[in-house]
């Protein structure tokens, strides 16, 4: 896969004459605005150019119209001698700059710059405040300001330290102003243990993948849902929206302080993508592929000419989206103002999505069909992010780099031909123009309290976002009676909003927020439920009138009243949640929204959804209660468990009851399970009558799991349900479901139900006896079983010892694990069996398989091929899983490359394709990629996508294996007459 890079930097240097064959030349200004191409009768107007900048990749509009931009000067390395992968970058020079551009003659062209700050290390964002600025720089998040009047800052403060400067695509970046007057970030996933140096009694911040925000004045941090890469943007109600490389646009739904409230909710994902996935995002460049791409596989398989073939229809997909931004401004067609623009930096081009609403979220779909809003024929042009700028238009940063592909993931001896750092000296802003737009005259924003007020309720949010900073930065109290005025009497339900907030930031009081409660547009009332939550525990006007809101007609209001009644221990709040519950079961989002909140009354809401026969005679009412029921049973004392089994048993099962106590008892049980309790001997301890019902429930799961007239799913549950009795009662059941007449999904899951038992003995004799019955799919999960406990791993080496287990069905990654187990007795015994087993190298597997390239294979047998080896993990298509990329990103492929990523796996990882191992606190250990990540939890995926999900509170330690999921060696399983089927199949499409 190709790993491509959003940001970029670096100077000229010289390059021999052999290697100009590689190399693309840029294009002066003058020729690169003759390079776009532009729909809608907008145009790219050029506003600044190099010397005046260089690098931009962030930038704020002051007050007075000046552009306060960000240059990154020292992307990818300042050192070339330290490129190496996976090494933090402590010790590279930092080139990173600040330059303050204005436009002194009023003709909308930014004309005169002044350096306002230089050393600073890999920065990426900046927000202004009290006349300086906080600039993002990793390691370090500083506070600049010039105080005596000479352009330069003669202040810098040290916000915070401790970001990692490890992988300069995976940096903090984009500093925003939010509503609530705090400066959010994307925080990427380098991660980083974070200190405030002028706070040294305040407790250190760890975070792996997270955003963050921070109080301007206190500087106090608090980690938020997200963890993108480069992209951070606000629409006018506040929903924050990012963006991660291959998904151009990703909602931040569920906020982590809510879910940190409840440790036992297994929520996979706080965001949600908004558009799908750019593996499928089909890209539309004008641009021609770059002569080092072209070059970059057959240098590796030592072939001679190599040409990408290029679709007619199109040229790749999204692979490298950046700065993602809703368009907030003035200047462009009402239409506009919900649509989504992204930069994808690799392909030259500004890609649109237009937004809907989705329930409490969003879906979006591209705008411009078969064709891009703005692509460039230049290759230097790098659309790294936008600004909304003053005049009400989006102004577009042009990193303008030769080459924007990360160091890492250029091999060496084409990465020696190029020159990375070329166009340090150059960088460019335009200003993306609506037809018959003309510039207005530099703007200089009121000064008084009234002026800026009224501006609170300006079609631009530059206007509302810059007079909101400014009278919260003065802390104007004259402006608090005609913000009062705006929030009772405005027409404009922004103003309402801004002077809402405004005061929040100054006086807010109890009167305004009944205002506010009543306000008749939604969005407001949402931000008054927030508001609400430090007085809700004293004050009962407010209290009662936030509970009348658990029933509004508006579905954001509803999801932020769920939300905000998990912050009080009060019956009155349970019964408005489960209201919510009743109302919104169907939605997922709503579900997390109430289960977060339910802590505190899950037993009694469980007890009152158990009773609502309706309610729980559909499937979202049984999904909803069975979510809670996990809740219960990880938090309840084992007594509470049964006696609410006691109850659930109570009375002769119905036809339409039975669901409803499978459901329940599911849930207790796989709750109780993650507190390492026996479910089992939680019903042993209950009356004889709940004892025999639970027993007949078994029964009648295993009758399920049998009966190929059910579904999948349903039968997968009743082996879940199986597997929550004791092991002599549940083995015979589970054993049976192990035959291979049954389909893999019901083996699959009643090897995970076995392995969910601590007889390591017994249950690995099981599975090992039926080795020479299982699918090659089925040995993958046998294995993964086998592999999470230590004493599984000791049954699994004597397997392989004795020629059971072939050694090569343990992949490398697990290999290397075992061959370094921390449990000398198990190390030793990997070394001694598995220490011969070694992959061949991976430069003599490629060069054993060029005669592949000239091979005619057969695509049919090639689709065979796949079916085996590659669906487990990859779709094409309808077939196949999405674990890793989709296979239909290689119709911009050519052989050369995709028999490189086949044979060579580890040499270009996507961030999101890296494996992970999670070592558990009973000693088991799960692998897989990251799926999803939440304050309580994370979701691992593995082949057949099967995924689980894992409770924070459960793992002693996660770490990266820093290699993919797909292993290497596959040329044991596959030769050279198989590889030319499979690659005859996989390009068959072109």
């Amino acid at each position: 896969m190709w790993i491509v890079l959003l940001l970029a930097g670096i100077t000229n240097m010289a390059v021999a004459d052999e290697d100009r064959s590689l190399r693309v030349p840029h294009k002066d200004p003058a020729e690169a605005l003759k390079a776009f191409h532009v729909r809608d009768g907008f145009r790219m107007e050029l506003i600044a150019v190099e010397p005046l900048l260089a690098d931009p990749v962030a930038a704020a509009y002051d007050a007075d119209g000046r552009a306060w931009v960000v240059e990154m000067s020292d992307y990818p390395y300042t050192d070339k001698s330290t490129d190496a992968k996976n090494v933090e970058r402590t010790g590279d020079a930092p080139l990173g700059k600040v330059r303050v551009l204005k436009d002194t003659d009023g003709d909308g062209v930014l004309d005169r710059s002044t350096l306002f700050a230089d050393g600073l290390s890999w920065p990426t964002g900046i927000a202004l405040f009290d006349g300086g600025a906080f600039v993002a720089g990793t390691p370090d998040l500083v506070y600049l300001k010039d105080t005596n009047g000479d352009g330069r800052a003669d202040v810098r403060r040290t916000v915070f330290t401790g970001f990692r400067k490890l992988n300069v695509q995976a940096v903090i970046n984009n500093l925003i102003w939010g509503l609530d007057g705090k400066v959010y970030a994307a925080g990427a996933t380098n991660g980083g243990t974070l200190t405030t140096p002028e706070h040294p009694d305040r407790k250190a911040v760890s975070f792996s993948r997270a955003d963050f925000r921070f109080d301007p004045r206190t500087w106090e941090i608090e980690l938020i849902s997200g963890g993108a890469r480069f992209g951070n943007s606000f629409d006018d109600w506040g929903n924050r929206f990012i963006c991660n490389i291959r998904s151009p646009v990703q909602h931040v739904v569920l906020p982590a302080r809510y879910l940190a409230r409840n440790p036992y909710l297994p929520v996979v994902s706080a965001l949600h993508d908004v558009a799908i996935a750019g593996d499928t995002v089909e890209v539309y460049r004008t641009s021609p592929p770059e002569p080092w791409r072209v070059m970059h596989a057959s240098r590796l398989v030592g072939e001679g000419d190599l040409r990408i073939p290029r679709s007619e229809k199109h040229q790749g997909y999204v692979t490298s989206a950046a700065g993602v931004t809703v368009y907030r401004g003035s200047a462009y067609p009402e239409a506009f103002r919900h649509q989504v623009f992204i930069g994808e930096v690799a392909g030259n081009l500004i890609h649109r999505q237009l937004m809907s609403p989705d329930g409490v979220t969003f879906t979006s779909r591209r705008i411009d069909e078969h064709s891009e809003f703005v692509t460039s024929d230049d290759n230097w042009f790098r659309p790294v992010n936008f600004v909304h700028a003053p005049d009400g238009t989006l102004h577009v940063l042009d990193m303008y780099r030769e080459t924007i592909e990360h160091p890492w993931s250029i091999p060496d001896d084409i990465k020696a031909r190029l020159d990375l750092q070329s166009g340090r000296d150059r960088g460019r802003m335009y200003r993306l123009a609506p037809p018959g737009f003309k510039a207005p005259k530099p703007v200089k924003l009121g000064r008084t309290a009234d002026e800026l007020v009224a501006l609170l309720a300006d079609p631009n949010a530059w206007h509302r976002e810059t007079a909101q900073r400014l009278i919260c930065e003065r802390r104007d109290t004259d402006a608090v009676k005609p913000l009062r005025q705006l929030l009772r009497k405005s027409d404009q339900p922004l103003g309402r909003l801004h002077a809402l907030w405004t005061l929040a930031g100054l006086i807010l009081e109890r009167d305004d927020l009944l205002v506010a409660l009543k306000d008749k547009v939604a969005g407001v009332r949402r931000h008054a439920v927030l508001l609400t939550e430090p007085r809700l525990g004293d004050d009962r006007e407010l209290f009662e009138r936030v509970l009348t809101l658990a029933d509004d007609p508006d579905v954001v209001v509803r999801f932020q009243v769920a939300f905000t009644l998990g912050e009080l221990d009060d019956p009155r709040a349970a019964a408005a949640l489960t209201a919510i519950a009743r109302r919104d079961a169907a939605d997922p989002w709503m579900r997390a929204a109430v289960l977060s909140s339910t802590l505190p009354h899950a037993d009694a809401m469980l007890v009152e959804l158990m009773s609502d026969a309706e309610f729980s005679d559909h499937e979202p009412g049984l999904d909803l209660v069975r979510d809670l029921a996990f809740v219960v049973g990880a938090s309840a004392k084992a007594s509470k468990i049964a006696e609410l089994l006691t109850l659930l048993y109570r009375e002769s099962p119905t036809r339409r009851a039975e669901p409803l106590r499978a459901t329940v008892t599911l849930g207790l049980g796989e709750g109780a399970r993650r507190k390492k309790g026996s479910f089992a001997e939680i019903v042993a301890s209950a009356p004889a009558p709940t004892r025999a019902a639970f027993a007949r429930l078994v029964a009648d799961a295993a009758r399920y799991a049998r009966d190929p007239v059910e579904s999948i799913a349903a039968r997968q549950e009743a082996i879940r349900l199986i597997s929550l009795a004791d092991f002599a009662t549940a083995q015979p059941m589970l054993a049976e479901l192990l035959d291979p007449r049954y389909q893999y999904e019901v083996q699959q899951t009643a090897v995970a139900a076995l392995g969910t038992y601590r007889n390591e003995a017994e249950m690995a004799d099981l599975l090992l006896a039926r080795w020479p019955t299982y699918t090659p799919s089925m040995r993958v999960e046998v294995v993964e079983t086998l592999l999470a406990r230590p004493e599984r791993i000791t049954k699994l080496l004597a397997a392989v010892a004795a020629g059971t287990v072939p050694a090569s069905q343990i992949n490398p990654t697990r290999r290397a694990m075992l061959l370094d187990y921390k449990d000398a007795r198990i190390r030793d015994e990997a070394r001694n069996i598995l220490g011969a087993e070694r992959v061949t190298p991976r430069a003599e597997a490629i060069a054993a398989y060029r005669p592949v390239l000239t091979m005619n294979g057969d695509a049919l047998r090639g689709e065979q091929v796949f079916l085996r080896e590659c669906s487990v993990c990859h779709r094409l298509g309808q077939r196949g899983h999405d674990v890793g990329p989709n296979l239909a990103t290689i119709l911009h492929r050519s052989p050369e490359q995709l028999l490189m990523n086949i044979l060579d796996p580890n040499r270009e990882v996507a961030p999101n394709f890296v494996q992970y191992s999670a070592v558990l606190d009973d000693g088991r250990v799960a692998t897989g990629i990251i799926a999803g990540e939440t304050p309580t939890s994370i979701t691992l995926k593995r082949a057949e996508n099967v995924q689980e999900t894992i409770l924070r509170k459960d793992i002693e330690q996660l770490a990266s294996t820093g290699t993919s999921l797909m292993p290497e060696g596959i040329e044991k399983k596959i030769d050279p007459r198989t590889m030319a089927d499979l690659l005859a199949f996989l390009l068959k499409s072109k």
